[in-house]
């Protein structure tokens, strides 16, 4: 529906800046040259500055910069023609200039003004001259809904009159906005032929807009059959049972893209397409046609890549991937429900440090089982084993293997909840160089129960510049499920995400988490507990480095060093603060590759972290905080930001002054 809003203000903003005047073939010629673009004149601009129109403006006068980043901007290019018209009049209209009149025109510079300004005479220059009649500006009056349509819906619509507040500019964009989500409600409570229109009255009071919608809501509209087109190896029921929509339901707009969006998340389907069918002759009971493209029932993955590090700040990850998507176990007559196409998959994964301590980090064998739906509810069921054999871990002086056993689900609530929950049996093996009088055994069967839930409001998952991300996860081991240990965990974060300026975000998180035993249990277990320090928590620290420790006794150089070895906390506190812009794009002035980076905006950042890992709540002070602060770039890619951050801490009582590089994808948080 965005999508299409968005189409709808492009095509009214195109209507409202046709040009008024042809451009003469010989002025085409001249375009066709691309000149240079010397100098940019407005005219008649009151209320607005000459600086925020030329800032809103496709068009540039050539600078230094510019000229060695070849901004193709500083030229009149094809796509010239017009673009600043649009973009003047957009900013006019926003600030309620709803009879504002612009007129553009490129003007050629004579042999003699282009010696005054520059050797070559050879190269064509323009001047660009906008003319603007800004006309009287308006602001909101009085909003009026008229026409025929339910009772129902008075409030509703009403509802989305209220972004039009009273005493704020009366911009006709927004007003087309509203028009387009009173359609939107309308379709999607069963009236999809409706019509909404609206009038801008600027006759009954200076200064001020009344604003009338006429609203015809039409006949209700419900859902007629349904048929499925391009399964060939899946059954029918596999596309069918991801719809919200079924024959005799009230039509919903809304019910065709969230189908749309299962349908692709279901993972069985390349393409799909829920659109009313060619030959449905029945204007109020449409029949529908799901085409679809689907996956292939086997499947091999192999995929490799550099990301974040436990133990350094850059490893390379290999993970090898073979499993089938189709298995059913239904009994051949059909039951009420088919729960079918099961899938079954399984998985080798891989991790090497790069540096100059280069290691094996993770070695993991994966059987995973998925049946999508569960007691007929779209809860999947997922049972996973795994194998992971003896290695150095990756959170402290000791080595660990384990099996495991997993059962968990999911389930999104909305757009924006998301929740986890599950059991899994354990099976570990420690081998620590630390005397932990309480952990004298080196193997433990653990059993847990885990949950997570996270609600994420931000308008884009790895660039954002507004909304909130809040997670919670829990897991409870031993008590009375059993086991060898009884401890419990628990860690929540909490970001957001605020435009102070354009261009411009500032980030807040606030992290903090728990593990504590209890019953019989003296300690948790060192590879349970938790571990701070690194890129993605405090910078200017290497991973998992900070928070209670012991000093070790390195013998291997000619003269004996100390080395701090963390071995886990039972509390953490986090503190992050961001600030992030767009920065100078100076990767597009590269050769050969200065193309390819245009594809890739760059960012930078100032950050500044505070925490630390600590025994017991009793030592969480001030003075026991480690801080560093920082400064980043990153390139956008589209697999996420790849971020370098140079940190360097600040001196305390505790830690000495120190700095580090963190090279990894993705923002801290």
């Amino acid at each position: 529906m965005k999508k299409v809003s968005l189409l709808l203000l492009i095509f009214f903003l195109g209507f409202l800046c046709q040009p008024t005047m042809a451009v003469d073939k010989a002025k085409l010629r001249w375009l066709r040259d691309k000149p240079i673009i010397d100098s940019i004149v407005i005219n008649g601009n009151k209320s607005i500055s000459v600086n925020e129109i030329k800032d809103r403006m496709y068009s540039r006068t050539q600078s230094l910069w510019r000229k060695i980043k070849k901004d193709r901007r500083t030229k009149v290019q094809r796509e010239t023609l017009g673009r600043d018209t649009l973009e003047i009049k957009y900013l006019y209209l926003t600030k309620g200039f709803i009879n504002i009149k612009l007129s553009e025109n490129f003007r050629q510079l004579d042999k003699y003004q282009q010696l005054k300004k520059r050797d070559n005479d050879s190269i064509p220059m323009a001047m660009i001259w906008i003319d603007i009649d800004e006309g009287s500006q308006y602001q909101y009056g009085n909003i009026f809904i008229k026409g025929d349509y339910e009772e129902k819906f008075r409030w509703p619509l009403k509802k989305l009159t209220l972004k039009l507040k009273p005493d704020k500019p009366a911009n006709p964009l927004e007003i087309q906005r509203v028009t387009f989500d009173m359609k939107t409600e309308l379709a999607n409570h069963g009236y999809p032929y409706s019509d909404v229109s609206f009038t801008i009255d600027t006759l009954r009071e200076q200064g001020r807009a009344d604003v009338s919608f006429f609203v015809t809501s039409d006949s209700m509209v419900r859902f007629g059959d349904i048929t499925v087109e391009g399964m060939d190896h899946f059954p029918e029921y596999t596309g069918l049972r991801e719809l919200k929509i079924k024959k005799g339901d009230i039509y919903s707009r809304k019910s065709i893209l969230d189908s749309q969006k299962r349908l692709f998340e279901s993972g069985y389907f390349t393409f799909s397409q829920l659109t009313r069918s060619d030959s449905s002759s029945n204007r109020l009971q449409p029949d529908f046609t799901l085409k679809v493209r689907e996956r292939k029932a086997w499947f091999f993955s192999l995929a490799s890549g550099v990301g974040q590090s436990d133990v350094k700040d850059l490893q390379w990850d290999f993970n090898f991937g073979v499993g089938k998507r189709d298995i059913d176990f239904t009994p051949l007559k059909k039951p009420k429900f088919r729960n079918g196409s099961h899938r079954f998959s399984a998985f080798a994964d891989y991790s090497f440090s790069v540096g100059t301590d280069s290691r094996l980090i993770t070695h993991r064998y994966r059987m995973r089982y998925t049946t999508p739906w569960t007691f007929g509810i779209r809860m999947p069921m997922i049972l996973t084993f795994k194998i992971e054999p003896s290695i150095k871990s990756q959170l402290g002086d000791f080595t660990i293997q384990q099996w495991a056993f997993t059962a968990r689900t999911n389930k999104w609530f909305g757009e924006r909840i998301r929740t986890t929950a599950g059991l899994e049996y354990n099976n570990v093996k420690l081998d620590t160089n630390i005397v932990i009088p309480q952990q004298l055994e080196d193997i433990s069967i653990r059993r847990k129960l885990f949950a997570t839930f996270r609600l994420d409001s931000r308008d884009n998952i790895f660039l954002p510049s507004r909304g909130q991300l809040s997670q919670l996860s829990t897991e409870y081991f031993g008590g009375f499920l059993g086991g060898d240990n009884n401890f419990y965990k628990v860690e929540a974060a909490w970001s957001t995400y605020q435009k102070v300026w354009p261009g411009w975000t500032y980030a807040i998180r606030l992290k903090g988490g728990i593990a504590k035993e209890f019953g019989t249990s003296k300690e948790v277990p060192i590879d349970e507990k938790l571990y701070l320090g690194g890129a993605n928590t405090i910078r200017g620290f290497p991973e998992n480095s900070l928070g209670p420790g012991r000093l070790e006794i390195d013998s291997t150089t000619s003269i004996f060093d100390t080395n701090f070895v963390a071995i886990g906390a039972n509390y953490t506190l986090v503190f992050n603060h961001e600030f992030r812009w767009k920065t100078i794009q100076v990767l597009n002035a590269l050769p050969v590759v200065g193309s390819l980076f245009k594809k890739f905006p760059q960012w930078q950042s100032l950050f500044f972290d505070a925490g630390n890992g600590f025994t017991n709540s009793r030592e969480i002070k001030l003075n026991q905080l480690a801080y560093s602060y920082g400064t980043g770039f990153q390139i956008v890619s589209p697999a996420g930001p790849i971020r370098i951050d140079y940190s360097r801490r600040i001196k305390t009582g505790r830690y000495d002054v120190d700095s580090r590089w963190h090279f990894t994808i993705l923002y801290a948080f």
